[in-house]
């Protein structure tokens, strides 16, 4: 396929080997070419298995080649979930038998069936027809390896369901796979645009009038849960986020901003932009098509930023690239030549004054350098 030569946003495959290798428990093999393997491996910095398959195979049938490397892989212990690729499926190989005798998960989810959020969905979709809901409280969901921000989402979760006295039952993608036998009715969210996948969509953590929203939602329908200590909470972040925008404003201007991410995030930084620094509506470049017509064409985005009115910009390398004079605050994938070893979260209370400190720093750092 010719987007796959330089993808801006990665294929349904990329997001169906994200949702699974987010478990423990389970192996995750891709059923196609080096090149479908190497791409998903290069994001998601987690062990993956390939069938590496071959142009010889292509002709004759690649169950043979699937079946010995499931053999190998079943070898480590745990469950197999094979992920098939554009080249097989359009093949249309029947390669079930060939998984016969191994407690094996096939999901089919090649590139051309879509994005990122596609793939998660078909994923979580077959997986989760084992599920259970035997639980009380709430699950986590919203949770994606791709996402830069994935494991402080999870971190702040956690706390924030603990501290409202409100049990966690499974997360959703980031646990053990029996763990999705024991979910709970209610999910929340911490990236709107990853599916639920499991349980009642109660609401997202992602911005402070929403998790506010969500955790007396939730609290409501759990016994024993008290939302008070987390609503005081979210009040004193905001007072705090209020009092350094308002410091800042004192010496510069708003920001001009660009924004190209996910829907949610893109919504959740333009509202701090506009909320709390008084800035113009940013231009948003959605990676998806939730909220419009998903904008992941280089040559598009390129010419979207090419005038030097923007003063920040809210990205991926990509747009880094695009725009190098810019205040730049890391937000998408991918993320090539930065370090990220933390777990920062924008999701909850954290999350949001997280997100605008790194838009105030990213600015204060550029009015330094010019």
């Amino acid at each position: 396929m010719p987007e796959c030569i330089n993808p801006i946003w990665p294929c349904a495959l990329t997001g169906a080997v994200a949702f699974l290798a987010g478990y423990t428990g389970i192996s995750v093999v891709i059923h196609g070419s080096s090149g479908c393997y190497y791409y998903p491996k290069s994001l998601i910095r987690t062990p993956l298995f390939g069938s590496f398959i071959l142009h010889d195979e292509v002709v004759f049938g690649t169950g043979e080649r699937l079946r010995s490397v499931v053999a190998e892989v079943s070898k480590r212990g745990g469950r197999v979930a094979v992920v098939n690729s554009c080249v097989p499926a359009l093949m249309g190989e029947d390669l079930a038998p060939y998984l016969d005798g191994y407690s094996a998960l096939f999901v089919d989810a090649p590139g051309f069936l879509g994005g990122v959020e596609t793939g998660y969905r078909i994923a979580g979709e077959t997986l989760m027809g084992e599920a259970a809901i035997t639980g009380d409280g709430a699950n986590i969901g919203g949770v994606c390896l791709l996402d830069p921000f994935w494991r402080g989402n999870l971190h702040e979760a956690r706390r924030m369901l603990a501290r409202a006295g409100i049990p966690v039952g499974t997360v959703v993608a980031a646990d053990h796979i029996k763990a999705v036998s024991h979910a709970s009715p209610l999910t929340v969210m911490v990236n709107p645009d990853y599916p639920a996948i499991i349980g009642e969509d109660s609401g997202s953590l992602l911005g402070i009038s929403s998790c506010s929203d969500t955790i007396m939602r939730v609290s409501e329908r759990v016994p024993g849960a008290d939302p008070s200590p987390l609503l005081d909470e979210c009040r004193l972040a905001e007072e705090r986020a209020i009092t350094a925008c308002e410091k800042y404003l004192r010496r510069h201007d708003p920001p001009v901003a660009a924004i190209a991410a996910q829907a949610g995030y893109a919504s959740f930084f333009g509202e701090i932009l506009t909320t709390y620094l008084g800035a113009d509506s940013p231009l948003i470049l959605p990676r998806n098509d939730s909220s419009g017509v998903a904008v992941t064409d280089y040559a598009t985005i390129a010419d979207a930023l090419s005038s030097d009115e923007y003063t920040l910009i809210l990205g991926s390398s990509y747009e880094h690239q695009m725009q190098p004079c810019a205040a730049f605050v890391g937000i998408t994938p991918p993320q090539r030549g930065r370090v990220i070893l933390g777990s920062p979260p924008l999701a909850g209370s954290e999350g949001m004054l997280n997100g605008v400190e790194m838009i105030l720093n990213a600015c204060m750092d550029r009015k330094k350098k010019v």
